[in-house]
């Protein structure tokens, strides 16, 4: 009798055991998805990021150009931008930062922040991208212009804090990049491929301007110039900026990144 209460148990025991690891095998791969998952796109120069460029040059409207001598504007007409951009690559104008933090009970995670809000121009003159010193009557007209108060993150809570914390967008609304040394492509035979280029200018962030050397990746298709890249790692005390304080966030690299995407096409 004792032997047979005694297998009952242990047949009562191997199914709940058996249960319990049914349960861990779902719980714990959702768990891992929803909470512990980097959620963050892959950066501008990955390949995917390449094919969702194209997919959105592809399916844009827009006359073919005879001659890229002009002024560029900003094209943000191009691809949408909306909370997707966040956590996926997308084909449309943007400016923003990544940086690695560590948050309590979940880990090491890297925070994107992204702002549709761009507006900024550039002329072409024969093979040179003139800069801002050879344009007398658009003086200091900023290349780039980035509206920081758009500035999204894949957290309302974060975003709530950038406003007042860290790069303080209620206090420092805007950010921008001046082009102080023309750059001349005159050796570059196939745009449509594009090319790889330095910008030399006076970057604004966080009301701090320094002089930086960005690596711009430049291909012209015919119908708009599509300008992408990234600047890094870029030292937060180098423009006067904070770590940003949370009971959630252990610690925050005192490096990031900054990306771009930018669509120009030519102002009629």
């Amino acid at each position: 009798m004792e032997e047979e209460i005694d297998s009952q148990k242990s047949k009562a025991l191997s199914k709940w055991f058996a249960r319990f690891l049914l349960l861990a095998c779902v719980v714990i791969p959702l768990i891992w998805y929803f909470v512990f998952r980097d959620t963050s796109p892959a950066d501008v120069n990955s390949q995917a990021a390449i094919e969702a460029r194209e997919e959105a040059l592809n399916e844009a409207e827009g006359p073919q150009v005879e001659s890229l001598d002009g002024i560029w504007v900003v094209d943000t007409e191009i691809g949408v931008f909306d909370e997707t951009c966040l956590t996926e690559v997308c084909g449309s104008s943007f400016v923003g930062f990544r940086i690695d933090e560590e948050l309590v009970g979940i880990g090491g995670k890297t925070v994107v922040g992204r702002t549709p809000g761009v507006n900024g121009q550039f002329t072409i003159e024969g093979t040179r991208i003139l800069s801002s010193g050879d344009l007398s009557t658009q003086k200091e007209f900023p290349t780039v212009m980035a509206d920081m108060t758009r500035l999204v993150t894949d957290d309302a809570s974060r975003n709530n804090a950038i406003r007042r914390q860290a790069i303080e967008t209620d206090k420092f609304p805007e950010a921008s990049f001046i082009i102080t040394e023309s750059i001349d492509f005159s050796l570059e035979t196939d745009l449509e491929n594009g090319f790889e280029t330095e910008a030399v200018g006076d970057l604004t962030i966080h009301g701090v301007t320094r002089q930086e050397t960005i690596i711009l990746n430049v291909s012209f298709d015919g119908s708009r110039v599509l300008v992408y890249g990234e600047l890094g790692p870029i030292a937060l005390p180098d423009y006067e900026i904070e770590k940003p304080r949370s009971a959630v966030v252990l610690s925050v690299e005192n490096e990031a990144i900054m990306e771009f995407q930018l669509f120009f096409k030519k102002r009629a």
